[in-house]
């Protein structure tokens, strides 16, 4: 989660999804790691590298369709689905998703079909292989989903070439700012570079840029893998 800090350690991490009720339909932030990680498939899935260097120990239950269901949703529920980016813990179960409107960076999406050599462990194809003729919304740069401001998209490129954060207008909550893995902890928050970036400058300003909005709006910035933090957020589950 950092570079050059505590290399070769293994630590447990979360790896989170968010569901957003709005009136123009539910809304899905980032869908996980493949089903097939809690199969017992991730090595015909993955490929035994990938599963070793990750060593998912994802249960059944916590994949994003049955996660849904014990929320009170379907996986035919959700409207958009937005995406932080297309590495594989993010965008693993876009295909549970077909009927869905697919709301994802131009340059990202360009980046997972075309990856650089050095940025292609992270994207799984078999995530996205067949989904050419999906619904995809491709924004580039900030975008308010709804022209409400109660949902919007924030240009974070630096882990990934088309990385978003989403900023989320809550009633009674405020703004909470889902940062994605523009900051996996509060480690790179507090000026530890992350440990994986297309381009640390741009990672290291997206980091300052979700800070200066945060205090801004007095709001919230969760973190994508922070255990800590997502202990701490899990005890209230439902946030308005």
């Amino acid at each position: 989660m950092t570079a050059m800090v505590d290399v070769g350690t293994k630590i447990k991490i979360p790896v989170p999804a968010y569901v957003i009720q709005h009136p123009r339909g539910l809304v899905l932030f980032d869908t996980g790691m493949n089903q097939a990680t809690a199969d017992g498939n991730c090595a015909n899935y993955w490929g035994q590298g990938l599963c070793g260097a990750f060593n998912s120990i994802q249960g059944r239950d916590e994949v994003i369709d049955r996660q849904l269901k014990a929320a009170g949703f379907d996986v035919s529920d959700v409207k958009y689905v937005v995406y932080s980016h297309f590495h594989l813990d993010h965008a693993g179960n876009i295909k549970m998703f077909p009927k869905a409107k697919h709301v994802v960076q131009k340059a990202e999406l360009r980046a997972a079909w075309w990856p650089e050599k050095f940025q292609r462990a992270a994207y799984v194809m078999k995530d996205f292989d067949t989904t050419r003729d999906y619904d995809f919304i491709q924004v580039e740069g900030d975008f308010d989903l709804f022209g409400d401001g109660t949902i919007v998209l924030l240009d974070t490129k630096g882990h990934t070439q088309g990385h978003q954060s989403l900023q989320v207008k809550l009633k009674n909550t405020g703004t909470v700012l889902l940062a994605a893995d523009a900051i996996y902890t509060a480690e790179n928050e507090a000026g530890v570079i992350p440990g994986i970036t297309w381009n640390t400058a741009a990672s290291m300003q997206a980091i300052d840029r979700l800070k200066q909005i945060r205090d801004a709006r007095q709001g919230q910035l969760w973190y994508s893998h922070d255990a800590e933090q997502h202990a701490q957020n899990a005890k209230t589950k439902v946030f308005d």
